[in-house]
C-alpha cells in the first residue's frame, strides 16, 4: 500500500510542479485604496475573476482614511510598493500628483468622464459621486451648514476629527468658499456650540442614528450603511437654496515607479469604467455618475478641487485647533 502511494505521489509531481509555475507566474497588481473593504472587495473580485491578474488589496482604517495611505505612498517614495492608488476623495490623490508620486495615464474607458473630474496632465481621474451630509435624529429642523450652530443643538451635534477622511476636503472647500475668516469663525462657532468630534464619518452616522447625537457632519454611504443597520437617522443634502454640497469622487492614479506592471493600466480602466461605477452606486457607496450628473437634481458646491487640495493642509490644521480649543 505504501509503494502504491509513493508511486502515485509521484505521478501527480509533474503536475503539482506545473500549476505552482503558473500561479507564480500569475500577473499581479499592488492597489491601495481608502475605499470601504466592503464595496472595494467585490469591484477587485470582478477584476480578477476577469483578467486572470490578482491584486495585492490594500486598504485603509477608519480613522485615518485617505490620509494614512497617501502618507504611506509618500513614505515609499524611493522604493514603491503600490502599483494603483483608488481614493475615496480628491484632494489627496491630486496633492500626490502635484508631489511627482503619480504618473500620466488617460484611459480610453474615462474618456467620457467630464474635464472637471479629471486632472489636465492625466494623472488621475475621477469616478463616482458621493456627498457630503447632514445626519439628523428625528424631526429636527437641519437643513443648512449653519443651522449646527443653532442654541437649541449645543451639545448635540458631532463631525470627524478633520485630520482623516473627506471631513478635512470639507473644512478646506470652506475655505475656498467662504474665505478663511468666514471659515475660521464657523468652526469657531461649532466648537462653542459643543460640537464632538468623532473619529471618523462612520461613527458619526452611527452616533446620530443611536439618537445619542442629533444632527452630524458625514457621508452619504455612512448614512446609508446606519439607516441598513437599523439606525434612526435622515440624510440631508445641506444649503440646497443657497450655496450648495461638496461632491466627492473616487479618484483613481497610478503610481510613478521605475517599472510598472502593464497589469496597472488594465486595473486602472476597471475601475474607471461605467460598470464599476453603477456598481458602487448600487451597494449605497456612491450617490451619483460623474458622467450623467443627475447631480442636476443636487445643488452643488462650486470648488476648485486644485484649490481646496493646495489649501487643505493649512485649514485643516488651523480647523482642529479651533475645534480642539486650541485656539
Amino acid at each position: 500500500m505504501r509503494r502504491l502511494l509513493l508511486t502515485f505521489a509521484i505521478f501527480l509531481l509533474p503536475f503539482a510542479m506545473s500549476s505552482c509555475g503558473r500561479d507564480s507566474a500569475r500577473e499581479t497588481v499592488t492597489l491601495y485604496t481608502s475605499v470601504d473593504q466592503p464595496y472595494a472587495a467585490p469591484i477587485i473580485r470582478d477584476f480578477e475573476q476577469k483578467t486572470g491578474i490578482k491584486v495585492v488589496l490594500v486598504t485603509d482604517a477608519e480613522a485615518t482614511k485617505s490620509v494614512g495611505l497617501a502618507e504611506r505612498v509618500r513614505a515609499e517614495r524611493n522604493n514603491p510598493q503600490c502599483d494603483v492608488f483608488w481614493s475615496n476623495e480628491p484632494f489627496h490623490t491630486i496633492a500626490l500628483a502635484n508631489e511627482s508620486l503619480l504618473e500620466p495615464y488617460e484611459s480610453p474607458i474615462a474618456a467620457d468622464v467630464p474635464k472637471q473630474f479629471k486632472d489636465p496632465m492625466g494623472r488621475w481621474c475621477s469616478n463616482a459621486l458621493r456627498a457630503r451630509m447632514i445626519g439628523v435624529h428625528g424631526d429636527t429642523a437641519v437643513t443648512k451648514l449653519e443651522d449646527l450652530t443653532k442654541p437649541e443643538l449645543k451639545d448635540k451635534i458631532a463631525m470627524a476629527k478633520p485630520t482623516a477622511g473627506t471631513t478635512g476636503g470639507h473644512v478646506a472647500a470652506l475655505y475656498v468658499l467662504w474665505g478663511e475668516d468666514k471659515a475660521k469663525a464657523y468652526f469657531r462657532r461649532l466648537r462653542d456650540n459643543g460640537v464632538k468630534l468623532l473619529g471618523g464619518n462612520a461613527k458619526v452616522a452611527e452616533a446620530v442614528g443611536q439618537g445619542t447625537i442629533v444632527a452630524g457632519l458625514t457621508d452619504n454611504d455612512d448614512v446609508v450603511a446606519v439607516k441598513k443597520n437599523g439606525g434612526k437617522l435622515t440624510g440631508v443634502l445641506p444649503d440646497q437654496d443657497d450655496f450648495g454640497t461638496l461632491m466627492v469622487p473616487t479618484t483613481v492614479g497610478i503610481i510613478a515607479r521605475e517599472r510598472r506592471p502593464q497589469a496597472a493600466e488594465k486595473l486602472v480602466d476597471h475601475l474607471l469604467s461605467r460598470e464599476t461605477e453603477q456598481k458602487l452606486i448600487a451597494a449605497g457607496f456612491a450617490g451619483w455618475s460623474v458622467r450623467e450628473t443627475d447631480a442636476a437634481k443636487v445643488k452643488v458646491m462650486n470648488v476648485d478641487y486644485a484649490k481646496v487640495a493646495e489649501v487643505m493642509p493649512r485649514a485643516v490644521r488651523e480647523a482642529t485647533n479651533i475645534l480642539e480649543g486650541r485656539e
